[in-house]
């Protein structure tokens, strides 16, 4: 068994991180991930609950595929927990697929950062555990390596969906602001400086 164990710090508070770690997926810096489906979905207690399963596609060596039958293509189940109030993101995932041969425990946690609340902070898990006799130690090793080179383009991914939800942003501000623009020279009402930077703030 091996065992990996991370800390990152975020310069964007936590409700944006939050967000993009939901909506992480795809994105051009690790396109590993080919397909996500919701099982299921709750809200309880102000925390929302989420069950996805996870599609995804790694490059490993012909040996490796020969030795354990596996393709490359992942099937895996998350299980997210999102707490605004405490501004807490759990996740959790498990491979699905030649379990009986490798599993793969990942935890990610996003909390506000302790100290500055316009920061996040990201705590980061993994387990790998192979079961092959006389190549146990050679695979975990291996599939270690792999992990955490794709660990690596994780917070890069993280950073491009947080550029895009910042586009989205300012492209709805923008029309919003255009189609109110244009209510008021339509119907003749006006709209005060500060009551418009109350709807868009």
């Amino acid at each position: 068994m091996k065992y990996w164990t991370q800390e990152r710090v975020f310069d964007h508070p936590w409700n944006i991180v939050a967000n993009a770690a939901y909506r992480k997926y795809p994105n051009p810096v690790n396109e590993n991930i080919t397909g996500i489906d919701v099982l299921q979905q709750d809200l309880k207690n102000g925390v929302l609950q989420s069950e996805r399963l996870l599609q995804s596609h790694f490059s490993i060596p012909g040996w490796a595929s020969k030795l354990t039958g596996f393709s490359g293509t992942q099937y895996s189940y998350e299980l997210s927990k999102i707490d605004p109030i405490n501004r807490s993101m759990h996740l959790f995932t498990r491979n699905l697929n030649i379990v009986s041969m490798l599993r793969v425990d990942e935890k990610l946690v996003y909390e506000q950062h302790p100290t500055d609340p316009n920061k996040t902070l990201l705590k980061q898990e993994a387990i790998v555990e192979v079961n092959l006799p006389a190549l146990t130690d050679y695979c975990e090793k291996t599939f270690m390596s792999t992990y955490q080179k794709n660990a690596e383009k994780g917070p890069r991914g993280l950073e491009w969906v947080i550029e895009q939800l910042k586009r989205e942003y300012n492209d709805l501000s923008s029309k919003v602001s255009h189609e109110l623009y244009d209510l008021t020279n339509v119907t003749g009402l006006h709209f005060p400086i500060k009551e418009r930077e109350t709807i868009f703030s």
